[in-house]
């Protein structure tokens, strides 16, 4: 048999198992699906991202016989919208990929998926002889992630094909599309292999927006001295409250902030289990400071993007990098805030605001987005406290300014769920060890670790994506204090899952104290 009609025999075979239903067998299921419609096929791919520069997907395939595929080798394109992809990227989600086969009768076997390098899923190719197949796609966030913007086009690389002498023919073919201009820093430090270090949600730059008419003091309340503890009755299977690492304790002053009817801050005033710790849900009253900021959109409703903190009946403290990012400037015109929720439902019992200022902190940059990593939003109609809406107490300065290695923290949001995808619908809380400088540098590059930034973490539990801009408190006698912001954090590329083995970064909100009284709204 001539290797021709050997190839043809191939065809009939492939085309017959294709009307038996029978695709080639997927390694990469499922990250990637094989989509039919009346006898055509195309690839489908989905992928959690870290933030990168660059994004680079490498796909090869193997097709069975030899084939010339000089004119069209095939491409992958994005499937969703800018829009879409930049929130799909911004909070953690999948990005959709479409691949176009060059034969959409006979799809090809994937035999190697590869993003940014990392080796994610394969198989084996077929027999000889075959086609080998290589697609390529690198976009940067900076140019496709821009309102209004067109994903880039494919463009087909043609090669000419190059015979062995001795055996059957195996070409390889590729497609590429040409790399979009690198972002000066995008927030990524490289740590190894299978890891690379990112903001949470993706930073960016911009311009502080001029404030107007802020507070430029607050008067000093009388010092919190051993706030009487509430008693509770812990529901049936809830954990006790968990106790500090550090036998030595940091005495809090907590500062009180100005109320509009007398309820202290940072106190759980609904009658319920005082926290519950290690990821677990938060009970509607828990953590009444904690608010999720919302960007509002002209179809499918507000979309979540970050958490806050409520610090006084007119100002919510977020990261800055929430609303600052390559491609996204987002105003306080299109942002909107609730508050006295567990939940992201809106329609549920609770408080809805939108939004008449924002105060991008005026050293937030890129480079060192750790550093000042802040934002003050201020409520376009101040909220009354209530049970489910209490500020959380400020940092006093006649606390001490350096935390043990150890010291009890905790952290809350609505990050991923325990399968690393989107965000909880439920806020969660879990407790994180206090990393001291000198250890952090050395699990974290320099550049992420700045002078008034702060490291915590408990392996296997920490803030990730979409936890961004949410609290970093310590606890000390019943009552709640701010000391951080969620900043950033460590990216497992391989896995696409949040990095918990190595500390999470916050904007240490103590050393910016002053700053915060000064811009911030009774």
């Amino acid at each position: 048999m001539s290797p021709l009609q050997l190839v043809t025999v191939l065809l009939l075979v492939s085309l017959i198992h294709l009307a038996l239903g029978q695709l080639p067998r997927n390694g990469c299921s499922p990250r990637f699906q094989y989509q039919g419609y009346m006898g055509q096929y195309i690839g489908l791919v989905k992928l959690r991202h870290p933030v990168a520069n660059n994004q680079t997907l490498i796909l090869q395939f193997s097709q069975q016989g030899y084939h010339n595929f000089e004119e069209y080798v095939g491409s992958i394109s994005l499937v969703d919208d800018d829009y879409v992809t930049q929130e799909n990227l911004r909070q953690g989600l999948q990005i959709r990929y479409r691949v176009d086969f060059p034969i959409p009768t006979i799809p090809p076997k994937i035999t190697s998926m590869q993003l940014n390098g990392v080796e994610l899923c394969g198989g084996l190719e077929y027999p000889k002889p075959r086609t080998a197949i290589t697609l390529r796609i690198t976009w940067s966030p900076s140019q496709v992630l821009t309102f209004g913007a067109s994903p880039p086009q494919p463009v087909p690389t043609r090669r000419q094909p190059t015979w062995p002498q001795e055996e059957s023919p195996q070409i390889d073919y590729s497609e590429t599309r040409p790399s979009q201009p690198r972002l000066e820093d995008n927030g990524e430090m490289f740590v190894g292999n299978n890891e690379s270090l990112s903001v949470f949600q993706n930073p960016g730059w911009g311009t502080a927006p001029q404030q107007t008419n802020p507070i430029r003091g607050t008067t000093t309340q009388p010092r919190i001295t051993n706030p009487a503890p509430q008693r509770t009755t812990p529901e049936p299977g809830r954990s006790s409250a968990p106790q500090q690492a550090v036998r030595s304790p940091v005495e809090l002053v907590p500062q009180q902030n100005p109320s509009s009817n007398g309820i202290p801050c940072g106190r759980e005033r609904a009658s319920i289990t005082p926290f519950i710790f290690q990821g677990e849900s938060l009970q509607r009253g828990q953590l009444p400071w904690l608010v999720a900021i919302f960007e509002r959109r002209e179809s499918n409703g507000p979309a979540f993007i970050c958490g806050g903190t409520l610090i006084s009946t007119s100002t919510v403290l977020s990261a800055a990098h929430c609303f600052r990012a390559p491609g996204r400037n987002l105003p306080a015109s299109r942002l909107a805030v609730s508050l006295g929720r567990n939940t992201l439902a809106i329609h549920s019992d609770g408080e809805f605001r939108g939004v008449s200022q924002l105060i991008i902190h005026e050293n937030f940059q890129i480079k060192q987005f750790t550093e000042a990593d802040l934002a003050l939003v201020r409520l376009d109609e101040p909220v009354r406290y209530t049970d489910y809406i209490v500020p959380i107490c400020l940092w006093s300065t006649s606390n001490r300014m350096d935390l043990p290695q150890g010291h009890k923290s905790y952290v809350a949001g609505w990050g991923p769920d325990e399968t690393g995808t989107g965000h909880t619908e439920v806020s969660k809380i879990t407790d994180l060890n206090i990393v001291i400088e000198s250890n952090c540098v050395q699990e974290l590059p320099h550049v992420l670790v700045q002078p008034s930034a702060l490291c915590a973490k408990k392996t296997g539990a920490g803030p990730c994506a979409s936890d961004g801009g949410g609290p970093l408190m310590l606890r000390e006698q019943e009552v709640w204090v701010l000391r951080g912001v969620i900043s950033g954090g460590a990216i497992n590329e391989k896995e696409n899952t949040c990095e918990l083995s190595k500390p999470s970064v916050f904007t240490d909100v103590a050393k910016h104290i002053d700053w915060v009284r000064r811009n911030m709204w009774n």
